[in-house]
């Protein structure tokens, strides 16, 4: 395969903010994925199963995924060293590994389920990793990527204060379609595609107080201070005319 060489720096440093990004809010249940593969291989008991979590954070899924399935292999694998010290205090039972993603130091059929949530934008060789993940992943293995579909989510409520965000995201994230392509180049068969869209509304003043804490989302942590300061310049204007109005939020996720 002709990979091409990385196209831009590191997204967001999460050494600088490990130690803020792990708040409630992203608070794990056990992955229904992994349930749904687990049913689906009567044979493979779920004690014997081996997970890889890339781009693991702060390790919250694995976490979940450990007390429902307590014998099995759970593997974490993250860049970011801040990130997986907090994991390690979280569950010391799953082994947190420093490492790439797109070189994984782990050898051939290694794991029968690999995840990634949220977080693939952050690696800019997306063809390698993905080749690197089939590689890792045994026959018959399950590789389930979930992530947000800037393409489908004009209106999401993020991208209306801070457009650099929504235009950073269509420079980091892949079309559903090329994603895909990717997948069957690297081997990977019976890819199939789950669409989510997700409509709820949010005070402006309540986003106005998660907006200014900049680290809660790395759109807002990826674009310039600039575009921030502008983005915040604008909703402080829009809470001080109208209060704590309703502003909808949409959001698409698509896994795979």
């Amino acid at each position: 395969m002709n990979l091409p060489s990385p196209r831009r720096p590191q997204r967001v440093n999460y050494d600088e903010i490990a130690h803020l990004y792990d708040e409630p809010l992203r608070d794990y249940d056990v992955d229904t994925n992994l349930l749904g593969f687990l049913g689906e291989r009567p044979t493979l008991r779920p004690s014997g199963i081996r997970v890889l979590d890339t781009g693991c954070g702060t390790g919250k899924q694995l976490t979940a995924d450990r007390q429902a399935y307590p014998d099995g292999l759970m593997v974490g694998l993250d860049l970011s060293r801040g990130m997986l010290l907090q994991a390690r205090r979280r569950c010391p039972t799953v082994a947190w590994v420093q490492g790439n993603s797109t070189r994984p130091p782990f050898k051939d059929a290694s794991f029968d389920y690999i995840t990634n949530q949220f977080s693939y934008h952050h690696v800019p060789d997306k063809p390698r990793m993905i080749a690197e993940i089939s590689r890792v992943l045994s026959p018959g293995g399950r590789f389930v990527v979930t992530t947000i579909d800037p393409w489908s989510m004009p209106g999401w409520i993020v991208y209306t204060y801070f457009p650099a965000a929504r235009q950073r995201d269509f420079e980091d994230c892949l079309p559903v379609e090329e994603f895909t392509a990717l997948m069957t180049e690297a081997g990977f068969s019976n890819i199939q595609i789950n669409r989510q869209h997700w409509q709820e509304k949010e005070g402006l003043k309540h986003f106005f107080e998660y907006a200014s804490q900049r680290y809660r989302t790395s759109q807002l942590m990826a674009i310039s201070d600039d575009d921030f300061k502008t983005g915040i310049a604008r909703l402080t204007e829009e809470v001080e005319k109208s209060g704590d109005a309703t502003a909808s939020i949409r959001k698409y996720v698509w896994s795979q």
